[in-house]
């Protein structure tokens, strides 16, 4: 049987220089941060309470990401209110979690009282903050950003219900740092030698669909159940089996660009500086009827609850079934192979007839009306009287066809997508 897989190549050798930042920064996370040294030492982005603790002695600034309710429920002492979704516009025309406007963005930042002089520690309720993370970013704070780890869970220190009251700052965003991309530019990135697009949506998702040449990498694989990030190397070895090697550039996509910013920060963790967002993700791709698509799932069978005697469902035939279907000549049977035409100009089935399942949608991957649809499966020598075997390389085409059919009061329908062993073309 034939199976129509989505790309899950085995992981590439990690480059020279990721495998040395995985160990830069796996040092630092065991080794303690003393306070009189502190300012010329770099701390990983994702820190230990006790570094984040550290951090807070020298100055850093605190921001509690979370919505104010929870911020008033008790936030770490001296912790300023900064709820991420004031910059982030839940959904428009259908595309969600984009960022707001630069001046939203700007006066959050000044009312917040923040200059490009102050060290962030930021946190939410898990290690990956991604979303104010790539904000902050933007906004041009990179390499001044710290992240709890595990966040406000892993706090083990007093909280406060005392809101914080600062002086607004005269910020504005003269280093702003765009690390988005769009359609067009991801796009021109399927299939390149210097390019890995990476999907952190959960393995369901992707498998229902991705951009072509994604690889899967769930933003939740990287956590612990407790939110925290998993060890250093664990990470590195999952973004190693992504195709994350060091030396390309990581495009990173999700649904809404949510978790792909989760996986933009963990990657930042690393020491990978070569990262651009898909921020639209998979909201604008899946619309856009020309933008390619891939599909993971195996091809499947009905199994035992279809293998009784009434005709309820269709189901895959042998050799020998297709044997008699061809010697039928299409009186009471028509094998229909919709594969492209140049495949069955290749080589066939005897007797079949060919329907390129891709014929049946216009220009904009639309379905063709009915009537245009059915003209054309009655010139192939298709109709609802006669019992129709499809057959296909591949899971998609064959139920899509299958679909079509069955839309059209097509009721007798089974698949053929065996091996073409002994067969020869004419």
């Amino acid at each position: 049987m034939f199976s129509l897989k989505g790309i899950h190549g085995k992981g590439l050798r990690l480059g020279t220089a990721l495998v040395a930042a995985a160990l830069f920064v796996a040092s630092l996370l065991v080794v303690p941060i003393d306070s009189a040294r502190a300012q010329s030492i770099d701390l990983p982005i994702i820190v230990s309470t006790a570094q984040a603790q550290a951090l807070i002695a020298r100055g850093a600034k605190v921001l509690d990401l979370r919505s104010s309710k929870d911020y008033g429920a008790g936030h770490i002492p001296g912790a300023i209110s900064f709820p991420w979704r004031a910059m982030n516009v839940p959904e428009v025309n259908g595309i969600r979690n984009e960022f707001r406007s630069d001046q939203v963005i700007e006066t959050a930042i000044a009312d917040a009282g923040l200059t490009y002089e102050d060290t962030l520690l930021i946190y939410d309720t898990t290690a990956l903050p991604g979303r104010a993370y790539v904000i902050l970013e933007y906004a041009g704070f990179g390499g001044r950003i710290h992240v709890l780890d595990g966040g406000i869970k892993a706090w083990n220190g007093e909280l406060s219900k005392t809101p914080v009251s600062v002086t607004p700052s005269s910020f504005r965003m003269t280093r702003k740092s765009d690390p988005r991309v769009d359609m067009a530019y991801v796009a021109s990135k399927i299939g390149a030698t210097d390019a890995t697009i990476i999907d952190c949506r959960e393995e369901s998702a992707y498998a229902d669909g991705h951009i072509p040449t994604a690889r899967n990498l769930p933003q939740s694989s990287l956590m612990t159940p407790q939110g925290k990030l998993k060890p250093i190397d664990d990470v590195v070895r999952l973004f190693q089996r992504a195709g994350v090697d060091g030396t390309k550039q990581v495009v990173s996509y999700c649904g809404s660009g949510v978790y792909a910013a989760n996986d933009f920060l963990a990657m930042r963790n690393l020491g990978y500086k070569n990262i651009v967002l898909y921020d639209p993700s998979w909201d604008e791709w899946s619309r856009e009827p020309n933008a390619k698509q891939e599909i993971s799932l195996l091809n499947y069978t009905f199994g035992a609850a279809f293998s009784g005697t009434g005709k309820a469902s269709p189901r895959f035939v042998d050799r020998k079934e297709l044997q008699a279907a061809i010697d039928d000549n299409r009186k009471t049977v028509v094998i229909v192979d919709v594969r492209s035409p140049a495949d069955y100009d290749w080589g066939h089935i005897p007797t079949s007839v060919n329907v390129f399942w891709n014929n049946t949608i216009d220009a904009n991957r639309s379905l063709l009306p009915a009537e245009e649809l059915r003209a054309i499966y009655a010139k192939a020598g298709l109709s609802p009287s006669k019992r129709v075997i499809i057959y296909a390389r591949a899971g998609f085409q064959l139920t899509h066809t299958y679909t079509v059919l069955s839309m059209l009061g097509y009721r007798n329908i089974d698949f053929f997508s065996g091996k073409f062993e002994g067969w020869r073309a004419k």
